[in-house]
């Protein structure tokens, strides 16, 4: 073999060798950038589907965790500003909510209406643990226990007991089922069967609200906007006092605007 093949065979090896070796470095730089990416990725996923779920504080621990190791990422940014809006709006409409529950509650205390004022003070406690109702709630406490003392036996005392305890739950057919058997014996509770029957239509709405809402939501992580706003504004129009839906038909807006 001559010199010249030998030559030339000797930089057909190099060229292989060099061209194989680049392309694997290159192979193994593109993958090592998908295997930064992807956390990334799935963590933005993760908050976003958070997000949209109405749970705030979760989705904020996914992306702190990817603004902790990727400070610029839009994405996140532009997701946790948008979080901070809304816990800016769901302050302001809670302390909108408590101020209209404190007028029904003043109401139910000046009527001795026990059965909703309990119920109201609940939502109160619930919303604003610090609000100060205790002199709304020994009054309400006095009346109910004037009403227990004055039943004839155990068992009707029990009967009224429970139906307090289920109005307050929200379980209003079976509160009202009970309210009924007390009318039935003790006249003073026929407004009481009225009351009942007209927060068991609330009682049924709620079902269809679980319903409603759940599309709503399914159809917000998908992007399908208009569904997903069409189905949030059914819920809220079947309850407008729900903290949970009107926050979800401004996070609908925010992503259509």
């Amino acid at each position: 073999m001559t010199i010249k093949k030998i030559l030339v065979l000797f930089s057909l090896v190099v060229f292989v060798v060099t061209t194989g070796f680049s392309i694997t470095r290159d192979s193994i730089d593109e993958k090592n950038s998908e295997s930064k990416k992807l956390p990334y990725e799935k963590e933005i996923k993760k908050a976003k589907d958070y997000y949209c779920e109405g749970n705030f504080a979760k989705a904020e621990e996914s992306i702190n965790v990817v603004l902790s190791q990727s400070i610029d990422n839009e994405k996140a940014s532009e997701l946790r500003n948008k979080i901070l809006l809304l816990q800016e709006r769901e302050q302001f409409y809670k302390r909108t909510l408590v101020n209209d529950y404190l007028i029904e509650l003043r109401r139910t205390v000046k009527e001795g209406n026990y059965y909703e004022g309990l119920l109201f003070a609940d939502k109160i406690i619930k919303l604003s643990p610090d609000e100060d109702i205790r002199s709304f709630y020994n009054r309400l406490i006095n009346e109910k226990d004037v009403v227990l003392y004055a039943l004839e036996d155990s068992y009707d005392r029990k009967v009224f007991s429970d139906s307090i305890k289920f109005f307050v739950d929200g379980k209003y057919s079976k509160a009202t089922a009970l309210i009924y058997k007390l009318y039935k014996k003790y006249p003073k509770f026929a407004d009481y069967v009225g009351m009942g029957r007209y927060y068991m239509i609330k009682e049924t709405n709620e079902k269809r609200i679980k319903t409603l809402y759940a599309k709503a939501i399914k159809c917000f992580k998908e992007t399908k906007l208009g569904e997903a706003r069409d189905y949030a504004d059914m819920c809220y129009n079947l309850d407008p006092t729900n903290l949970k839906l009107k926050i979800l038909v401004d996070q609908i807006n925010m992503e259509i605007i």
